[in-house]
Order: structure tokens, then sequence, then C-alpha cells
């Protein structure tokens, strides 16, 4: 199912889909965990609840299996799917369960690990 909002300046339609993904931001080792709440051919809607990275930031973005999260040692046996994304805008979400979200614009997608 495909959702447009007519009050956005979308190119794309969104498809929601909710999964968890893990993102690091430039050259920072450091690595957090954000839910994906839909996405298009062109970006995807993140929701966090922790401050977001900074306008403009390029992220790494993995999107996890529900094997991965309960089981970490199952993260290296599973190939990946990975996207290099810009932060494009963030808001807060006072009427929400999470405190942040995050539109992200695709730079490139990055094959799967075998």
């Amino acid at each position: 199912m495909r959702v447009r909002n007519m009050r956005d300046n979308r190119e794309k339609d969104r498809i929601p889909h909710k999964a968890v993904i893990r993102f690091c931001a430039g050259e920072q080792d450091e690595c957090r965990t954000a839910r994906m709440i839909n996405y298009s051919s062109t970006g995807m809607y993140l929701e966090l609840n922790y401050p977001p990275p900074k306008l403009g930031a390029n992220l790494l973005i993995e999107v996890l299996e529900n094997e991965e999260l309960q089981n970490p040692m199952e993260e290296y046996r599973n190939s990946k799917t990975c996207y290099y994304a810009k932060v494009i805008w963030k808001k807060n979400l006072p009427d929400s369960n999470s405190e942040y979200g995050v539109g992200l614009r695709y730079l490139s997608s990055v094959p799967s690990e075998r």
C-alpha cells in the first residue's frame, strides 16, 4: 500500500514499512539504531529517541533483520542491505512516541555483502 499525503511536496509515493536500522554518520565510529517508518525510491523517514544527526550529514545505513536483533552473532552471517543517504530535514515530534523525525535522501545503494 502506497501513501500519498497531499500536503507533502514529495516526488515519489512512500511505502509504509517499519524496520530497525543502524546508521553511522560521517567519520564517527559510533553507530546508532533508529526506526524506519516508510521509504520511497528516493529516500526514507526515520524516528529517533535521541538528538538526530546534523542537517546535511551523510549516513551509512544498514537495515537489520529480526534475527540480528535477537542474536548479535547473526549479524556476521547474513548479507546486508546498506544505503548511503543525506539528512535533508528533521523535526521534533511532540505528539509521538518518538522524540525526532528525520528525512533522508539516498545518495546511492551499496550492494549486499555475500
